[in-house]
């Protein structure tokens, strides 16, 4: 068993490596998780073979323990929440979609944001009265807006340019929801947070965007999963994780 323990950390420490090659975000944290699996393992594998030797003091062993248990458990059940978001059907005919912008490189959108561009054509397609508001600004890098990048591909995918409401203003998903909730408003003439609407983004990031949403005031909004790097899907799980509590903590759902 402790072998097994060291397995995974020294796995998480081969992940930690690959994360930071690809200069992926947050993927320092898996740094003291390896850290984590590696003390637990060695220290029981010494135990093993010194039983006489070096103890942990048992109160702090005891309150590790249940520090340990309380955060796996919220892990868990965060983590649930997060996966059914993911795996929920959208609802057919909704009056809009925001499809949340991700980064563009130079004027070609990232994995990230093709993905939801893929998403977005299909429920589009399948929906021909929904319109869609592509939300998301310009940033470091970038030539053009995000919400410019998905105008431009969905135009050519077929999508009516009627049906495509640029917001060109956001950096963050809280400000995609704020200002993409104007938009529809002045598009549709009446209150969208009393509008059937569908949020769009990868996978992962759809069950956050939904508790900004509720929390901002949107009444009925239903998750649109799109997919995600499969290499990176951990990882970005993990990374949730700590974004909805930051969120929580600063009051934003």
């Amino acid at each position: 068993m402790p072998w097994v323990l060291i397995g995974i950390g020294a796995a998480c420490l081969l992940y930690f490596c690959m994360l930071m090659i690809r200069r992926v975000d947050f993927g320092v944290i898996w740094l003291p998780i390896s850290g984590l699996f590696l003390a637990a393992g060695g220290y029981w594998e010494y135990r093993i073979l010194h039983p006489d030797g070096f103890r942990v003091p048992g109160i702090l062993l005891m309150g590790s323990e249940i520090v340990l248990a309380v955060v796996l458990a919220l892990f868990l059940v965060i983590e649930g929440r997060i996966v059914a978001a993911m795996c929920q059907k959208p609802e057919a005919g909704l009056d809009y979609v925001i499809v949340l912008g991700a980064q563009v490189k130079g004027k070609e959108p990232s994995k990230a944001l093709r993905l939801r561009l893929k998403r977005a054509e299909i429920y589009l397609k399948e929906n021909p009265d929904t319109r869609a508001v592509l939300s998301g600004g310009q940033g470091d890098g970038e030539e053009i807006t995000e919400a410019e990048c998905m105008y431009r591909y969905l135009l050519e995918a077929g999508i009516e340019k009627e049906r495509l409401l640029p917001e060109k203003r956001s950096t963050t998903t809280m400000e995609n929801l704020k200002f993409s909730a104007q938009v529809i408003t002045e598009d549709g003439k009446t209150d969208a947070f009393r509008r059937k609407i569908g949020i769009l983004s990868n996978n992962f990031h759809v069950y956050r965007a939904m508790r900004l949403g509720i929390h901002m005031g949107y009444e009925s909004i239903c998750p649109i999963a799109a997919g995600s790097d499969w290499q990176l899907q951990i990882h970005y799980l993990v990374r949730e994780f700590f974004a909805l509590l930051k969120e929580k903590i600063s009051g934003n759902i």
